[in-house]
């Protein structure tokens, strides 16, 4: 069964034009919206949540049409880019609020026993917003919206302006908390790392329109265009003769391009990303940490796209 289907739709906004779009998100399955900045991954999400009127097109959740249903009609879970948190209410009551002004029962219990499945947030309970790490902050506004019951979660770019340390730990979080929840999810993403490490499908984006689809480390082992390449490229792209390649698409071999290695800066404890001189072209590649201590290397390129 499919949680949420959109079909032939169209929005704008000031002089942006969204669509026509079509999308399927699965019951459970978590669906990503990729693209560069401004490609319309947020109008979407709104439109699709009610929170933006479409021009044309349907929006279908669980089987029935909601395109002029009422937000709140909708039940969705939806975790907002800045969070949205009340700046004077402590995290306990942020999180509460949501059952509070449905006058739920058993508030205080499923506060505490939300903030448990949230790893660290119980001892922030009683504090402001303005006393929290960003991380935590992210986490209340989780917590927030997935107290109560819902149908399906939307988040809006929740890993950004977050440290490299604390995006990791974030994300590795929520998305042993989605899976456990069980819900479909569609969530908006900046970042190829994040969506490899939470959508199981992304749909890829440009200019207000889908431009293609699938599983995201598909994607990147085999991008269908050098839109996708470089979109799914965290180390961004060179450009060698008629080829386009991404740094970490070579590897180390006695023959084969000679490459000078003119600066290297460690990445993590086994691999560095070096600028190197291929020819007259300058280059970026990621290799193993200990090749980066040599003057010059010989590289194969494994993947790329003939340009020209």
């Amino acid at each position: 069964m499919l949680a949420l289907e959109i079909k032939g739709l169209k929005a704008s906004i000031g002089d942006f034009k969204l669509g026509p779009i079509d999308l399927k998100v699965n019951e459970g399955e978590i669906v990503g919206l990729i693209g560069p900045s401004g490609c319309g991954k947020t109008l979407l999400l709104k439109v699709a949540s009610g929170l933006h009127e479409p021009l044309t097109g349907k929006v279908f959740m669980g089987g029935k049409e909601v395109t002029n249903e009422l937000p709140h009609k909708r039940n969705i879970a939806f975790v907002f880019q800045n969070d949205a948190l009340f700046p004077h209410y402590d995290t306990y009551k942020n999180i509460a609020f949501p059952l509070q002004l449905k006058k739920e029962k058993n508030i205080a219990e499923r506060v505490k026993r939300k903030a448990g499945e949230l790893n660290g947030l119980s001892e922030y309970l009683e504090k402001l917003p303005k006393e929290l790490p960003a991380g935590i902050k992210k986490l209340t506004a989780i917590g927030r919206e997935t107290v109560r019951i819902f149908d399906m979660i939307f988040m809006d770019e929740p890993f950004e302006r977050l440290d490299k340390k604390v995006r990791t730990e974030l994300r590795a979080m929520i998305k042993k908390l989605l899976l456990k929840i069980g819900r479909s999810v569609l969530i908006v993403l900046n970042d190829c790392e994040d969506a490899m490490a939470i959508a199981s499908k992304v749909y890829i984006m440009s200019d207000g329109k889908i431009v293609s689809s699938g599983n995201p480390i598909d994607i990147y082992n085999n991008p269908p265009d050098l839109f996708s390449m470089e979109l799914f490229s965290p180390f961004g792209i060179n450009k060698y003769e008629d080829m386009i390649f991404r740094p970490e698409d070579v590897e180390i071999t006695e023959e084969g391009l000679p490459a000078v290695i003119q600066h290297a800066s460690p990445y993590d404890s086994r691999n560095a990303l070096c600028n190197v001189k291929i020819g007259d072209a300058d280059c970026v590649v990621f290799i193993p940490l200990e090749k980066a201590r040599c003057k010059e290397l010989h590289i194969k390129i494994t993947r790329s796209f003939k340009v020209g």
